[in-house]
Formats: C-alpha cells, sequence, structure tokens
C-alpha cells in the first residue's frame, strides 16, 4: 500500500466516524421533518439529507485505498457533485412527498459514482491518470462484491437487534424495541455497521478474493446459457419478423436488459484475458458469439425506442432508454470489433472498457444535471410537437407537459398559453395548466363535463396595500376544484379586495382575497398557485380590521398531541369540529 494511504487502524477511525456523524446529521434531519406538520420540506435540507448519505459510500470506499490528499479532495468533488444532483432533483420535480434515495429519473445516479469512484481510486492508486485494466478490473469487482456483503452484513445485524427486542417484549420489557426505532440511534448504528463491514472486506483480502472467484466462476458457466437463448431469440425473429417484438410495448426494456446480462457475463468470462487464466473453450466461443449478440440486441433496441420517439416524441422515460441505447450501441460496436480481431481472445475489451467507463460517467452526469436533464428535453420536445402542428392540440396529451416533465414542463404550458401559434394552442395550454392532480393518471373529461376554467382579470381586485397583484396569480387559469372560487374571478360584476400576507411564517406571502362575506387564501406552489381554504366568513368588525391591516397570524393556543406520523389529537377552544384531510380517521378535536 502506498505510504501517504490511511493505515488500517486509521481507515477504520475514519470510516466509523464518518458512519457516526453521518448518521447523527441524518437523524436530526430525518426527525426535523415531523416537525413539518404537513409542510413540504425545504430544498436545502432536501439536498442534505441525500448527499449525506450517498456521500458516506465515498469515504468509506476510499479509505482504505486512496492517498489521504486524494480522499479529501475527491470526497469533496463527490459530495459537490451529489449535492448539484440532489438539487436538480428536488428543485425541477413536482413530487411534493421527499423521498432520501435517488429513485425513479435519478437512478443513474449510482451507476455514475461507483463508476466514477473506480476510476478515480484506480488512477490514484496506479498514480498516473489511466490505471492498469488489471487495476481496474480488481478494484471494481472487489467494490462490487463489498458493496453486496455490506448490505447483507447489515440486514442480518439489524435483524439480530429485532430478535433480540422481541424477545425482550415477550417478557413485558419494550426499551430497546423503542431504542431500535429512535430515529438518533437507527441511523448512526446503521452508518457504524456498514463502514465496519466494509473495513472487514479491506483486512481480509484472502475473503473477499475467494468469494470473488466463486462469483465470477458462477456467472462465466451462465454466459452459455445466454448465448444459447439470444441465438435462438435472433434466429426466430428472421421468421417471425419485427411486428411481435414491437407489440410488446416493452421491447426496448426487455433488449436492454439483455444487453446488460451479455455484457456482465462477458466480462465474468473473460476477466483479464489469457494474461490470468486460460478459459475453456466453451467459454471463448460463448463470449465471442454474445459479443456479436450484443451487437444485435442493442441495434434492436436502439430501433425501437426510434419508433416511439419519432411516434410520441422524448417522455423522461424514453430520454433515460435513450441512454441506455446510446451506452449498450458502443458497448456492442465495441465488443464486435474486440470480437472479429484475429488475435488473442477478445484483446481489445480492456481498452474498449476503460474508455467507455469514461463516456458512460460522463453521459450519466448530463443526465443527471441540466445540462442533458430528461425533464428539460422532454418538456421541449412535447412543446415542439403541439407547437409545430406535428400533433393536433385536440389530440395531443397535455398531462405529460402538466404532470411529467417537471417544472420544465410547467415553464412550457406558460410559454405556449402566451406564444401558441394558434388560439387552440392558447387555450389548450391554459387549461392544462389548470388541471388538479386527480386528471394526472385518469383520462380528462369530456368537454361538457369539463369544469369551467377562469382567469383574474386585474381590473376586478383592489390591493389594500401598495403592493401589486403577484403577476404569475394573474397569468394563470383557476379551476373550481377542490374548492369554489372568489365570485370576482368567476363574474364579470363583482370585484375583491386583496392583501399579500405570510400565514405560515416561511418568509414567502399568500395572497388573501376578500369577496364579500368571504375570504379566501391562495399560495404559491412549484406548480402555481393553489386555492387552499374553502372561503371563511367575515363579519362585522373583521371586515374593518382585514381593510385596515389590525390582524396578525395567530398561533393555536394549544399544541397538538402526535403520536406516530398518522395520530393527532388538537385541543381548541372552540367547539367539537369535524375533522378532515388526509388522517380524518385518526384526528380527534376535543373542545377545552
Amino acid at each position: 500500500m502506498n505510504t501517504h494511504s490511511l493505515k488500517a487502524n486509521e481507515a477504520l477511525i475514519v470510516r466509523l466516524a464518518v458512519g457516526l456523524v453521518f448518521g447523527l446529521g441524518i437523524a436530526w434531519l430525518i426527525k426535523s421533518f415531523d416537525a413539518l406538520e404537513g409542510k413540504s420540506v425545504p430544498l436545502w435540507a432536501q439536498v442534505l439529507t441525500s448527499t449525506l448519505i450517498l456521500g458516506a459510500f465515498i469515504v468509506w470506499a476510499g479509505a482504505g485505498a486512496m492517498k489521504r490528499l486524494s480522499l479529501a479532495l475527491w470526497s469533496a468533488i463527490a459530495l459537490g457533485l451529489i449535492a448539484l444532483i440532489a438539487w436538480n432533483r428536488a428543485a425541477h420535480s413536482l413530487d411534493t412527498n421527499f423521498n432520501p434515495f435517488f429513485l425513479n429519473l435519478s437512478f443513474l445516479i449510482y451507476p455514475f459514482l461507483f463508476v466514477s469512484h473506480e476510476l478515480i481510486s484506480s488512477a490514484d492508486q496506479a498514480g498516473k491518470p489511466i490505471a492498469p485494466y488489471a487495476l481496474y478490473f480488481d478494484e471494481a469487482w472487489k467494490r462490487g462484491v463489498q458493496l453486496v456483503l455490506s448490505g447483507i452484513f447489515t440486514l442480518l445485524f439489524w435483524a439480530i437487534l429485532f430478535l433480540g427486542a422481541g424477545l425482550l417484549g415477550f417478557i413485558g420489557f419494550h426499551w430497546f424495541k423503542d431504542l431500535l426505532t429512535n430515529e438518533y440511534f437507527a441511523f448512526p448504528m446503521t452508518g457504524l455497521a456498514i463502514a465496519s463491514s466494509v473495513n472487514l472486506g479491506d483486512v481480509q483480502p484472502k475473503l473477499m478474493h475467494n468469494f470473488r472467484a466463486l462469483v465470477l466462476g458462477v456467472l462465466s458457466w451462465l454466459l452459455p446459457v445466454i448465448t444459447i437463448i439470444g441465438l435462438l431469440f435472433a434466429v426466430s425473429l428472421c421468421f417471425s419478423g419485427l411486428e411481435p417484438l414491437w407489440k410488446t410495448k416493452a421491447a426496448t426494456a426487455s433488449l436492454l436488459a439483455g444487453c446488460v446480462a451479455l455484457v456482465l457475463l462477458i466480462n465474468a468470462a473473460w476477466q483479464q484475458g489469457d494474461e490470468t487464466v486460460k478459459a475453456h473453450i466453451i467459454l471463448r466461443w460463448s463470449a465471442r458469439i454474445a459479443c456479436g449478440l450484443l451487437l444485435v440486441f442493442s441495434c434492436l433496441a436502439a430501433w425501437s425506442l426510434w419508433l416511439r420517439i419519432a411516434q410520441y416524441g422524448l417522455t423522461p422515460e424514453r430520454t433515460m432508454a435513450l441512454v441506455g441505447v446510446t451506452i449498450a450501441l458502443l458497448y456492442g460496436l465495441g465488443y464486435a470489433v474486440a470480437a472479429v480481431m484475429p488475435k488473442g481472445w477478445l484483446v481489445l475489451l480492456a481498452p474498449v472498457n476503460i474508455a467507455l467507463a469514461f463516456i458512460a460517467a460522463l453521459i450519466c452526469l448530463c443526465v443527471l444535471t441540466p445540462i442533458a436533464d430528461p425533464y428539460r428535453l422532454s418538456a421541449a420536445s412535447q412543446a415542439d410537437r403541439v407547437n409545430s402542428s406535428k400533433v393536433a392540440s385536440d389530440k395531443f396529451d397535455w398531462r405529460v407537459l402538466r404532470f411529467e416533465t417537471g417544472s420544465y414542463g410547467i415553464d412550457e404550458l406558460k410559454h405556449l398559453s402566451k406564444a401558441g401559434k394558434t388560439e387552440a394552442i392558447r387555450k389548450a395550454a391554459n387549461e392544462a395548466s389548470a388541471m388538479p392532480s386527480g386528471y394526472r393518471w385518469g383520462a380528462p373529461p369530456k368537454d361538457e363535463d369539463k369544469p369551467k376554467t377562469y382567469r383574474p382579470d386585474v381590473k376586478h381586485i383592489t390591493m389594500l396595500t401598495k403592493d401589486a397583484v403577484p403577476a404569475d396569480f394573474l397569468s394563470q387559469t383557476y379551476m373550481e376544484e377542490p374548492y369554489p372560487l372568489p365570485d370576482c374571478l368567476t363574474a364579470s360584476d363583482k370585484k375583491c379586495e386583496g392583501r399579500l400576507f405570510d400565514l405560515d411564517d416561511d418568509g414567502n406571502r399568500e395572497l388573501l382575497l376578500y369577496s364579500e362575506p368571504y375570504l379566501y387564501a391562495f399560495t404559491h406552489t412549484p406548480t402555481g398557485w393553489v386555492l387552499i381554504n374553502n372561503g371563511q366568513a367575515l363579519e362585522g368588525e373583521a371586515v374593518s380590521n382585514f381593510r385596515s391591516g389590525n390582524f396578525l397570524a395567530e398561533k393555536p393556543r394549544w399544541n397538538k398531541l402526535r403520536f406516530g406520523k398518522s395520530t393527532v389529537i388538537q385541543y381548541s377552544d372552540d367547539k367539537f369540529k369535524t375533522p378532515s384531510g388526509p388522517h380524518a380517521d385518526n384526528i380527534r378535536f376535543v373542545s377545552n
């Protein structure tokens, strides 16, 4: 090991410290989310939580291999990249339910970080930008196996703890179970468990090497099986044609899964070529044929995806599929060339794998950031389809822009509502902007069943302060769902009095509109302005106080009692009230 690397005991201390500190930080963040009581998680908290969860793995993996300075620099860069990707996801997604893990469109962060870390860690150990292929191979498979074993160790660790809690519970002691479910215990302990298991893999190299050899051996002999199946499939297509494949509507995903399996098994059989072990002749020929099948599968996947994009344009899912198809095609071309080389056994696989690792990491980084954000590319593609009349506005699925392309889709709708080429496009974009969330999965109602839409007229709103009515409030259309709108928005002879006022102390002011005798409140969300109440009647002195500004936002006298995440008891000075909301069955209002 390099003299500038951390010693074994130092690496252990660093890993345990990261597991403990990051675990405590995550616990504090998760715990603070419970106090929000239905409010959206702040952007900075979303970014920080996701960054701490993934950033710990970078430090754990690098502590046992990289030089001290290199580890510090790469950890800082990796944390910054994770934060950027987390911000891009949170800032442009319309999903209000925060999940600290990267799923759906952002799942590419996992292969991106894994590949990037192995490229940088191996180069650091080799002392040059491009390391020998043998080092890449050893490090990548070692980390992959280490990651799997760490997951198994952590699951077994928690299974034993909960077994102990269950045994204690049988005899009436529940304190241990309560301890296990406490965030300030659970997250740090999980971090310490993963850190310990990762370190165990480093200090037991023979164990890791033997386990890796077993895994590679098993996987390599699956290569002839998938090769025979691939050949049967390819030959069968010559007789059936491609139409049955296209009709499945899952051709691209299935073919890409086949490409991933082929790449994995080819490398498991080839390993480092003839330099390390003389492979069986069955494996040698299976690998050559599989390289050709990889090109066939990737070309079919590209064709299938192109047909869908040409017909329906880009969506976020198709953009992600396009990433997979692009990488699969590059692997297919590189492996096919390696297969037909006369000298040696797939001797080009080493440089091809190294080059494609850099290319794949770069592609993933672009897709995970605003450079090639699937939301942005899809929103632009769909807006161009309808605005260029490739598809009629009444045939276009406006839900894609409204719900499926994040804030970029909302921006495109606003642009089309003002600058659409035809009146029909502008009108349809306005209506789509006002679609309630219930339209996302169900078919939009027929014209005669659609609720009416309304656009505010500034002439009908008199502001009681020097503030102007927010421009984006006036440019938006509204439906009378789920609450009835103020009369000044729905009737040409009615007027409202308005004020901007912060109702929830979040630094952003809501718009209060008084349309006699009711007071309405609108709040601004990532999708636009939303009516948040059913209209509350004001009478007598309350009306004059509203007009003069003699009122304030008062917090409740009695705090809520919260039992878990769904059961809430609210004490009030008023009489018994009917509960409402997502957990209405679990809410009881008790009169004082």
